[in-house]
């Protein structure tokens, strides 16, 4: 039977990876070990001419959409998010990988009958400590937090049903290498009226590799966020969630799955 005749995956998890063949490799061997639910694996790239595209055409359990010119991250993941089968889709950097029964606990809190208006499940990860944290959580003397973007809680690393994604028209492709995700967390409750909420056990590792091809990409970084800004006036976000929070009182705090 062929892979498109196959039973869809539960979770399809899409990479965008460029000129980091020994990190995407830690990622693959730790998806491997640690995601047990069904699911597929996509990787976007390998234009960086480093050996990469060949390594991931002799790898027969991922599905690899190759790319011949470096187009940004957000393009990457909305090929990768187009080609999946699964009922969610999550997305992962080449520097970074889920640990144990972190996509499981994912899986199983999105599908909680008591959490019927959530839209997508945060992962906490490990990051540098910036003055929008939202929450922490500690495994082993580990910290892994999630953070907000407007007052709003949104995921570095996220999962969420394919359908949701396709109705919201994929990912904002006038983000070329950020911003394109608190855009995708604040669409999801600002426009589509569900909430973000983050899992305690649902745990991403993030190297968050400061290389050459990232410091390239430190000029773009600007722009994005700019775009994100103008995208999402601050006072009208104020004003939103204000009106959101209204309609949640007297439940478990918003952002976070108990």
């Amino acid at each position: 039977m062929s892979a498109d005749a196959s039973p869809p995956p539960t979770v399809s998890i899409v990479i965008a990876t460029y000129a980091r063949l020994d990190q995407l490799k830690q990622c693959l061997d730790t998806v491997r070990t640690n995601v047990t639910t069904p699911h597929e694996t996509i990787v976007v790239g390998g234009a960086a001419n480093d050996g990469t595209t060949e390594w991931l055409r002799e790898q027969s359990d991922v599905r690899f959409v190759p790319e011949t010119t470096r187009e940004g991250a957000t393009k990457a993941y909305n090929k990768g998010f187009r080609a999946a089968r699964g009922t969610y889709v999550m997305w992962l950097n080449d520097d970074s990988y889920p640990l144990p029964g972190s996509v499981e606990a994912a899986v199983q809190t999105i599908e909680r009958p008591d959490l019927t208006d959530v839209g997508m499940i945060a992962f906490y990860h490990i990051m540098n400590q910036p003055p929008n944290q939202l929450d922490e959580v500690r495994r082993e003397g580990v910290a892994y937090r999630i953070f907000h973007s407007r007052l709003l809680p949104y995921a570095n690393f996220g999962l969420l049903r394919r359908s949701l994604l396709e109705k919201i028209g994929f990912l904002d492709e006038r983000f070329y290498f950020c911003g394109w995700d608190p855009d995708l967390s604040l669409t999801i409750q600002l426009r589509e009226g569900l909430r973000v909420v983050g899992c305690p056990d649902a745990l991403i590792h993030h190297e968050e590799l400061m290389d050459d091809r990232k410091k390239e990409d430190l000029a773009v970084f600007k722009e994005d966020n700019k775009r994100l800004h103008a995208k999402w006036p601050l006072w009208c976000c104020r004003i939103r969630r204000r009106r959101w929070q209204w309609k949640h009182r007297g439940g478990p705090p918003y952002w976070r799955a108990s």
